[in-house]
């Protein structure tokens, strides 16, 4: 087997707070709520670790493929079904991701995405 090489360390600890946790990555705190607090959701925090991966690796394939990519939106959504398991809140249904980008053709987009997903 393969040597694994760690890629990142994330951190989150209670706060002491019921549904409020303080999360670590290197030297940057931020916090995490559950769906019913003021801060960012872990939720939205999971979502965003998503599009945000996409936007950066699109735009690493594009370069690479010399793909001319001008600028570009992901966005994420998650929904839940409440008859599935009344009160989890932590189990999605469904999670449909859009991409939105400027400077290339449908075939190049759809190409770039499809790249994306395989990977």
């Amino acid at each position: 087997m393969a040597t694994l090489e760690r890629a990142y360390l994330v951190e989150t600890c209670s706060s002491g707070t019921h549904g409020r946790a303080i999360c670590n990555a290197r030297t940057h705190h931020w916090v995490a709520d559950d769906s019913t607090g003021d801060f960012v959701g872990a939720g939205e925090y999971f979502l965003s670790g998503i599009t945000a991966c996409a936007v950066n690796m699109v735009e690493r394939i594009a370069l690479t493929d010399d793909s001319p990519v001008d600028f570009m939106e992901v966005s994420a959504e998650a929904y839940r079904d409440p008859d599935a398991t009344p009160g989890d809140l932590s189990v999605y249904a469904d999670v449909r991701i859009h991409f939105k980008i400027w400077g290339v053709d449908d075939d190049q987009g759809n190409y770039l995405v499809d790249t994306w997903k395989k990977r």
